[in-house]
This record gives C-alpha cells, structure tokens and sequence, in this order.
C-alpha cells in the first residue's frame, strides 16, 4: 500500500482537515485501495485532538465527492467540504 495525505487541525480545533490524499501510483500494478487506512488515521489523530469532526475539503468532481459519501460523509456546498461527526 503507498499513498500520501495533508491536513491539519481547523484553526479553532474543532475539526481535522484532510486536504489531499494521493493513492498507489498505477504504474506500479494493481494495489488495494488506501482511503480505508487513511480514515483510520484521521480518525485516531482527530480524537486525540478531542476534535469533533473530519473533514475532507475540496472533492475534485461528483465521482470523487460521491466516493466520499459512501463512507458517511456529508457535503456542505457553502464550504465544498465534507465531514463525519464523532462520536
């Protein structure tokens, strides 16, 4: 599995941001999907930040912003982000 994400805590704390998130390269053949492993991460860091939320900004397209929501995730247009309360 190779990948790579940014983020960082919302200035106020309240939420962890996950700005980008690059998966497995295809020239290096056939590999499991990242984003699983990458949430996991979001979520541990976030709760050690006692945040309240994830949240994944700036979905490049539909395609991508849907992918998104099949883990749970909710859109908000205003902000072009998506986020999970936890609980």
């Amino acid at each position: 599995m190779i990948g790579l994400s940014m983020g960082r805590p919302t200035y106020f704390g309240t939420a962890l941001r996950l700005d980008v998130v690059e998966a497995s390269p295809v020239d290096l053949g056939k590999r499991p999907g990242i984003f699983g492993a990458v949430l996991l991460g979001y979520n541990v860091y976030a709760r050690l930040l006692n945040a309240k939320q994830v949240r994944i900004m700036n979905p490049i397209n539909e395609q991508v912003k849907a992918y998104y929501e099949s883990f749970g995730y909710q859109y908000v247009t205003e902000g072009d982000y998506l986020f999970m309360e936890l609980n």
